[in-house]
């Protein structure tokens, strides 16, 4: 047999002790590893079910809105109170203030409303 030094057989033993802790520490760090990527797709696959919940109930409520916004049901709400208007009709609008600071007439004559007759109109200024 070969005859080592007692430094070579110390460095050797360090050697074989150092290859462990590094083996060990990796496969410790592969199994942490593993159950990070499951717990990451098991959350993932939670936000996927969710994300495919809100998007079922926003196609409902879309549904909901365009069902509500077509024509024939929106004749049906307002049949018997509106009438065609006639030629030399002339329409009177009080001005109504609200709560919002906003008013659904137009103050001044000749006044454009950008707004669909939504116009703040603050008198404080």
């Amino acid at each position: 047999m070969l005859k080592l030094s007692s430094k070579a057989r110390k460095s050797v033993i360090t050697l074989i002790l150092a290859m462990v802790t590094v083996t060990v520490s990796s496969a410790f760090a592969i199994v942490w590893m593993q159950q990070q990527i499951s717990r990451t797709a098991q959350n993932s696959k939670q936000f996927e079910s969710q994300l495919a919940e809100t998007s079922r109930k926003l196609r409902y409520l879309d549904e909901r809105i365009a069902g509500f916004h077509q024509p024939v049901v929106l004749q049906g709400k307002v049949a018997g109170i509106l009438r065609p208007s006639v030629e030399d009709q002339v329409v009177f609008v009080q001005e109504r203030q609200l709560a919002t600071g906003r008013a659904y007439a137009v103050s001044q004559p000749y006044e454009v409303s950008m707004g669909l007759a939504l116009l703040d109109l603050d008198t404080s200024r």
